[in-house]
């Protein structure tokens, strides 16, 4: 195997206390991590949980305090091994080192979400536009500012672009900007996904 990009060990630190942003509602299992605003469409890991709510949590950098990792938690089974998180097709053995597969970021904002609500992302936004017409500016002016405004939520929330459906998807700053971010998977014994973590700076121990 050729080497590759380091891959994600998490810190065990006491200064890396995660904030519960909240539950992640997966209606069909896929896990999709992208930009919200400029990539919802990215297609979801190869590695698939059973549908669900799941937690997210998000890490802060110790040193700065911007937002280090996010966390969406399966279960609380021991990571015995992590790896990149692929997608159909991607095969980490093409990568040369220091490359990574991961998802571009334009608008400073990561996010979680299933492949059925990145599907509902593009229906509300097409909705939006024929609702306000002349007076739609965009996704974020139009409905992504008045959460990030919010008091209660920040820049960091839980949007549910349908009331009447559970579905919904975690949204939360990018470490310090734009860039291109690796998500990484730990595996239990069998295999199985315990947690997906997107990886915007990344905390030596120590």
């Amino acid at each position: 195997m050729k080497n590759v990009a380091r891959l994600f060990t998490q810190p065990t630190t006491d200064e890396m206390e995660p904030f519960r942003l909240g539950m992640l509602f997966l209606s069909s299992g896929n896990v999709v991590a992208c930009d919200p605003l400029t990539s919802p469409e990215m297609k979801p890991f190869a590695k698939t949980v059973q549908p669900g709510k799941y937690a997210v949590n998000l890490y802060s950098d110790p040193g700065e305090g911007g937002i280090a990792y996010a966390e969406l938690k399966i279960s609380d089974e021991h990571v015995v091994k992590w790896e990149m998180a692929v997608k159909e097709g991607q095969d980490i053995t093409t990568l040369k080192e220091g490359e990574i597969f991961g998802y571009p970021v334009d608008t400073c904002l990561g996010s979680f979400m299933d492949a059925d609500t990145a599907k509902l992302i593009d229906k509300h936004d097409r909705e939006l536009q024929q609702k306000l017409g002349d007076k739609y500016v965009s996704y974020y002016d139009d409905y992504f500012e008045d959460l990030m405004d919010s008091e209660e939520t920040g820049d960091n929330f839980i949007a549910q672009p349908y009331p009447e459906l559970e579905n919904n998807f975690a949204v939360f700053t990018s470490g310090y900007g734009d860039g291109f971010y690796a998500t990484y998977v730990g595996l239990d014994k069998n295999d199985l996904p315990v947690k997906f973590i997107t990886e915007f700076v990344s905390i030596e121990e120590g």
